[in-house]
């Protein structure tokens, strides 16, 4: 067997539609700004529970529009360190400082304790990160703080989509959400991202900038004469949200087998020495973007993934080590360093995510399984002692 550790999907039903409706598009020339975009943010709105989506080119786009929207430029944003470096970068592209803060070990998720001591009268907002399809599960408690204190929080949901907190859709927690429909994502456009908001402000500035900064008042995309707003070319094409329209239709059938994955792997690993599980609580449904796991102190990682790969070929991703402040760029332009975030240091250097995609089956899982203990038991992948 050949694993990898994702993998987007497209029925073949779903394959004959779209190739149908793509020559439609091309022969229509509209290619953005059309009747797709338009379907896709009602119905990715709906889903969420929000009154607005706006579709955008990348997640990355998404989050700098809405900083922009809060007028960061010269204040602080705090973010986790355990994120992928676009989150913190798009605070920096926005004119802001991304001040990082450590994670809580059993979430992966941000501490909302380290949030509360980094606050200062120049922080003007937080990013929160739904890591994995984990939302937060601090969100509320973030939320609360955050409107007590005058702050905005953004939901960094590109791992996320359908995840649930008592209920209530990842993107409709905060001030604003934001996706990513990254290929590697639950569903994907092959790139692109959506902001979803109920705040109508926010909506309109995102309509304008995601298109060099139209004027609303000349025709959303239909003029370009008229700019009030230092915009960008950020818009999403018809073809990909046509792509997106697809994906988000087979979006809980995707989900429903994610669970039942985690839940294959959580039966069979539960009593596995060497590997821990990470718990999600009761009230909420995870999305598993990633399914990970924590290996460990005597488990050389990097032994145990090229094991994995070389050997077995099977993937095995991770979620994100090196994070943010041990990223080369960071330590010259900031100074961070080692042993600054030392909760995530500590965990991320011994996480690791086993393959998981909508189409991966009972043969692959068990083979993923199987293959996981025997290398577990294996004394090729054990730290060598100093």
């Amino acid at each position: 067997m050949d694993i990898p550790s994702t993998r987007p999907y497209f029925s073949e039903e779903d394959i004959q539609a779209i190739s149908h409706e793509i020559s439609s598009i091309l022969r229509s020339s509209r290619l953005i700004l059309g009747p797709y975009t338009q379907k896709f943010e009602e119905q990715f709105r709906n889903y969420c529970g929000v009154k607005n989506a706006i579709a955008v080119n990348s997640c990355t786009s998404a989050l700098e529009i809405t900083l922009r929207y809060f007028k960061v430029e010269g204040k602080e944003v705090i973010v986790p360190t355990n994120t992928f470096i676009a989150t913190s970068n798009a605070v920096i592209y926005s004119g802001g400082t991304p001040i990082l803060v450590d994670i809580k070990p059993e979430t992966l998720c941000l501490d909302p304790n380290e949030l509360f001591n980094k606050v200062t009268e120049n922080t003007k907002g937080v990013i929160i990160v739904h890591l994995a399809g984990l939302p937060c599960p601090d969100t509320e408690k973030i939320g609360m703080f955050c409107r007590e204190k005058g702050l905005f929080m953004i939901e960094d949901a590109a791992h996320a989509h359908g995840a649930l907190i008592n209920g209530r859709k990842a993107g409709s927690l905060g001030n604003a959400g934001c996706f990513s429909f990254y290929p590697t994502k639950d569903m994907t456009t092959c790139t692109g991202g959506m902001i979803t908001t109920d705040d109508d402000q926010l909506a309109d500035w995102a309509v304008s900038l995601r298109h060099h900064g139209v004027s609303k008042d000349i025709g959303v995309g239909t003029d370009l004469n008229r700019i009030v707003n230092l915009g960008n070319d950020w818009l999403m094409d018809e073809i990909s949200a046509l792509l997106g329209l697809y994906q988000l239709k087979a979006l809980e059938t995707n989900i429903t087998h994610r669970n039942y994955v985690a839940r294959k792997y959580a039966e069979a690993l539960v009593n596995v020495k060497g590997v821990e599980l990470f718990e999600v609580p009761g009230n909420i449904r995870h999305s598993y973007y990633k399914y990970p796991i924590l290996l460990s102190k005597s488990i050389d990682k990097r032994k145990f993934i090229e094991k994995m790969k070389s050997t077995l070929h099977i993937a095995i991703g991770s979620a994100y080590d090196p994070p943010c402040h041990l990223q080369p760029v960071y330590q010259q332009y900031f100074g961070f360093r080692r042993g600054m975030f030392p909760v995530a240091e500590n965990i991320l250097d011994r996480t690791c995510c086993l393959p998981m995609y909508a189409q991966i089956t009972d043969e692959e899982i068990d083979y993923v399984i199987r293959s996981l203990k025997e290398t577990l038991a294996s004394n090729g992948v054990m730290k060598v002692e100093q």
